[in-house]
């Protein structure tokens, strides 16, 4: 639909506004704002109907807000109108302040018409447009009557649209059925096996191999026709698989040195396979923030996405590499994880991705580099991350897996057609590549397995490991307890079946909780925190907060927090509240909740981050920073490194603090020196004894294969 916007026509399907000789290309965030301010002419929409509305997230950072308004108000601004079309209403909102009048086809200018010849199927582009949907008509300058029979008439349409749809396309847009699909192994080296990736002429596999025992990461590249493999290697660096370049057989290396801190993206030319050609350092890389990349075809632009606020999650940018600029492509959508995962279309004139948002279902987006129209492909059903999807050839479309289920998404001219497929045997990929519309290559899901190790004299020349509990199933997230016996361990494990706490005591283990959740055996437990008796301890049971008493072996849920999105929690010094923070729209809220009168106390407002305890029960805030003691506000400094950490604890006179990725280090609080050390696997999580003794939730890669799979239809 088009409107009049005060001196701009708004071209809605072709996402810009014209006025005269000006022409402004709207990105589908600004498009999805200014189609809800028409909406709501002279009306002030406040910033929270805007997250709910245009984001439609729960939460969404305000300086995201603030850079979409802004960036929206630019466009709006016109050399001749210089009252401001987009106002701010102080700590009420915002409105449009004018009427927009819709406008049909012959009302557009001849100019734009001139620009935009072609609006053929713009219908499908409105309602995919970072998904944003038009509610009501715009208010018009007619008679009430008029208007009346208008909205009866369009009411009458929609509904018949709908019912054709209904019963008409959709038996026809998306089939159902189950296929059985031939499994064959296609890999065969010692290790862990993941991240298939298939060459655009589909005559080369590439994939990485992690070494089970101490996670070093290989890279390997395997002609289908005759199975015969190479290694790829990069002096002084561990390398992994990225990307193939598009239409090329040079392979994107990820190049890290843990120790060093190193990260680098290196292109390998392979097109005299099995020979190694030259490899060329493309782009310095972080390794805790940059992920997923691919290089196009003429070689001059990377692809990838990074995390620049962890809090704002990722967007996905394009890299000049004769410039050395860094474009935005699809800019952070303010939720985490964000986006994740691109993949150029075979042609390069698309690109598809992932978005993905914690704790809620992802879904496939493709972007069109010529039109920049975004269209959702697929939405999935639960709240589980994948990653497992890839490009049909020719840019028919994408196929993505959910668990056992494959869709096949179709572009029939202005059409998206889907077929979901039910695969048994049942399988469940984490990456795929396609080979064909009926094969692809796959690594499962749940690459990693978690264990604990005792680390002794961590930061000493000569540290000591053990690994604790060993068994065939996970065990994760450790604290130490007193009950009637003395001093005990308490951790997480999943060797019954199902997530429960186990008790590790005089040389003996035993589970000690054997429940349900909500009616279920399925669900995750963890946040450990012990309280300063070390007779209680929080925990998070999914996302809701209860706590286990040691001397009973009771499970207390506290309805209080359920339904609230609490980010972090700590005992209080005298066990009998709960420090905690929670995130409640746009806001942190920091708060004291006591167990015995149920009252909840805010507390005086600090911007913190996470909230740490030390043995002794002495409570700490983490803000950008700083570390802040909350019961004097003394305060310390963080160092650079401290302040990207994703992983925390205290004791004594020590911060300890990890990047989660094989670095822990830790402050001294005195002298405000730092020590650190590389670590052999990934630290999830740790927990300080009294006595220094580190105690780490550890992942490693576990054994497994890349498996071909084919079917018919």
């Amino acid at each position: 639909m088009n409107y009049q916007i005060g001196p701009w026509q708004f071209i809605s399907n072709r996402c810009v506004i014209t006025s005269n000789h000006l022409e402004r290309e709207l990105d589908p965030l600004l498009v999805k704002l200014l189609l809800h301010f028409i909406d709501k002419p002279q009306q002030i929409v406040s910033r929270q109907e805007l997250i709910e509305s245009v984001w439609q997230q729960s939460f969404v950072d305000d300086n995201a807000i603030n850079r979409a308004i802004s960036e929206l108000r630019k466009q709006l601004a016109h050399p001749i109108e210089k009252a401001p079309l987009l106002k701010t209403h102080y700590r009420k909102g915002y409105s449009l302040t004018v009427i927009p009048e819709r406008l049909t086809q012959a009302n557009v200018s001849k100019e734009s018409t001139n620009i935009f010849p072609d609006s053929t199927g713009i219908s499908a582009k409105n309602e995919e447009v970072a998904t944003a949907t038009i509610s009501q008509p715009v208010q018009r300058k007619n008679s009430k009557k008029f208007l009346i029979y208008s909205l009866f008439v369009i009411i009458c349409l929609c509904f018949l649209i709908w019912f054709g749809l209904f019963f008409i396309n959709a038996p026809f847009s998306e089939k159902i059925k189950q296929i059985k699909v031939n499994k064959v192994a296609s890999t065969w080296n010692i290790g862990s096996e993941v991240h298939p990736e298939m060459s655009s002429d589909k005559q080369y596999l590439a994939y990485t191999n992690v070494e089970p025992e101490n996670d070093v990461m290989h890279a390997f590249v395997k002609r289908l026709s005759d199975q015969r493999e190479v290694e790829i290697t990069y002096p002084g660096f561990q390398v992994s698989i990225l990307s193939w370049q598009l239409n090329q057989r040079s392979v994107l290396l990820q190049a890290t040195n843990l120790k060093q801190q190193k990260c680098e993206m290196v292109l390998v030319d392979l097109s005299q396979f099995p020979v190694i050609g030259e490899a060329t350092l493309i782009k310095k890389c972080d390794l805790r923030y940059t992920g997923y990349a691919q290089v196009d075809e003429s070689g001059e632009h990377i692809y990838y996405t990074e995390y620049k606020n962890e809090h704002e999650g990722s967007g996905l940018y394009k890299y000049d590499l004769e410039l050395k600029k860094e474009f935005i492509v699809i800019p952070p959508p303010g939720v985490m994880y964000g986006v994740i995962m691109p993949r150029l279309s075979h042609s390069g004139s698309k690109i598809a991705y992932v978005l993905s948002q914690k704790g809620k279902p992802f879904s496939v987006f493709s972007y069109n580099f010529e039109t920049h129209e975004t269209k959702r492909l697929f939405k999935a059903k639960k709240s589980v991350i994948s990653f497992a999807f890839d490009w049909l050839a020719d840019d028919k479309g994408v196929i993505v897996f959910e668990g056992s289920e494959l869709s096949t998404i179709v572009f029939d001219k202005n059409n998206i057609i889907k077929r979901t497929l039910t695969v048994t045997p049942a399988i469940s990929p984490y990456y795929i590549a396609v080979q064909s519309a009926n094969s692809l290559f796959y690594s499962a899901n749940k690459t990693q397995a978690f264990s604990l190790i005792k680390a002794t004299n961590l930061f000493s020349d000569a540290p000591e490991y053990e690994a604790l509990y060993k068994s065939d199933e996970d065990d994760y997230i450790i604290a130490e307890v007193i009950n009637e016996k003395g001093p005990a361990h308490i951790f997480v494990s999943e060797r019954s079946g199902s997530s429960q706490l186990w008790l590790s005591q005089n040389g003996l283990t035993k589970q000690l909780s054997n429940f349900t959740y909500e009616g279920k055996s399925n669900f995750a437990i963890g946040g450990l925190r012990v309280s300063s008796k070390q007779d209680r301890v929080l925990l998070r049971v999914n996302s809701d907060i209860a706590f286990f008493d040691v001397m009973s072996n009771k499970l207390y849920t506290i309805a209080e927090f359920k339904g609230r999105k609490i980010l972090n929690y700590v005992w209080s010094k005298d066990n009998e509240s709960i420090i905690y923070l929670e995130r409640s729209g746009s806001e942190s809220l920091f708060g004291q909740f006591n167990l015995l009168t149920r009252d909840t106390t805010i507390l005086e407002d600090i911007k913190a981050n996470k909230l740490i305890s030390g043995a002794d029960g002495t409570n700490y805030a983490i803000t950008n920073n700083q570390l802040i003691k909350l019961s004097n506000k003394q305060n310390w400094e963080l160092p650079k490194d401290a302040r990207q950490a994703q992983i925390f604890a205290i004791n004594g006179n020590y911060l300890y603090y990890s990047d989660a990725i094989s670095r822990v280090a830790r402050l001294n609080l005195e002298d405000k020196t730092v020590q650190d050390v590389h670590v052999d696997f990934k630290p999830i999580a740790f927990f300080i004894s009294d006595n220094n003794h580190i105690f780490f939730t550890a992942s490693k890669y576990k054994d497994m294969q890349i498996i071909q799979i084919s079917w018919n239809d």
